[in-house]
């Protein structure tokens, strides 16, 4: 595409963007509303918690029109589109993080064992993943409240680590990571100014890319969950009447009309 990119989309995947059958995908109708707003100067991002991995096979699957200018992935890593189309990691960016995890790893994973322990007994798991990248746990929604306190307490000792999660994990990072630091360094380097940012989420760690500090035109589905509502509505951003990707496309058009008139 030789359209010049001067407004970006943010997007959250799951919840916000994502269908799953008859496999893990964009949902078809955001695919053809970004396809339409490439021809008004839009580009936009894949900024989610899932591995890079995943995201750029997801991303590689989409017709060329479509195809994200960046994979934000993990809260940490960003990966652009060349010229060529194909996804490079952005260094020495993606670097300086996994120097910052190791650094936080080498302090707290020694306790991991004991954490695991403890959460395993108190808590109904679902699901699971521990290893040198991730410390993360997903429990059923009436113990995340519980969980979520009992991490908080594991790492309370290291200022520099923090909790995360969306609507069903919950798991530690580094305090430098978030959504909002990733969008903030891509923008920086492609020279896009924050007030054509619409950034779009549903999920507890969605809520630093959707501050009105970030960009003024941040947005969520009806569905989100209370938290990211709230931070919304605080910026005075946009709370769609639809759910999930249908309300996420009601937020795009929302503040494209807007754009448009500005």
């Amino acid at each position: 595409m030789n359209t010049e990119i001067t407004r970006l989309i943010a997007l959250d995947f799951d919840g916000t963007a994502a269908v799953y059958e008859p496999r893990m995908a964009l949902h078809p109708g955001l695919m053809e509303l970004l396809a339409q707003l490439r021809c008004s100067g839009y580009g936009w991002v894949l900024n989610s918690d899932r591995c890079a991995e995943t995201l750029l096979e997801i991303a590689g699957l989409l017709p060329d029109k479509v195809r994200p200018e960046a994979v934000l992935s993990a809260q940490r890593f960003i990966h652009r589109r060349s010229g060529s189309g194909v996804y490079e990691p952005l260094q020495p960016w993606n670097d300086s993080r996994m120097a910052l995890h190791r650094e936080l790893w080498s302090l707290i994973e020694p306790f991991f064992r004991q954490w695991q322990h403890e959460i395993e007994a108190d808590f109904t798991i679902r699901d699971s993943v521990v290893n040198d990248l991730v410390f993360a746990y997903m429990v059923p929604d009436n113990e995340n409240p519980a969980l979520r306190e009992r991490m908080r307490s594991y790492i309370r000792p290291w200022p520099e680590a923090q909790l995360s999660g969306n609507h069903e994990w919950s798991f530690i990072l580094h305090a430098d990571f978030s959504k909002a630091a990733l969008l903030e360094h891509y923008c920086a380097v492609r020279g896009i100014a924050r007030e054509k940012i619409i950034a779009v989420g549903d999920g507890y760690n969605d809520i630093t890319m959707l501050d009105a500090g970030l960009t003024p035109h941040a947005g969520c589905p009806a569905d989100a969950c209370p938290e990211v509502r709230a931070a919304v509505r605080a910026g005075g951003g946009y709370i769609a009447g639809t759910s999930g990707p249908e309300g996420t496309m009601e937020v795009i058009r929302y503040y494209h009309r807007l754009l448009a008139g500005s």
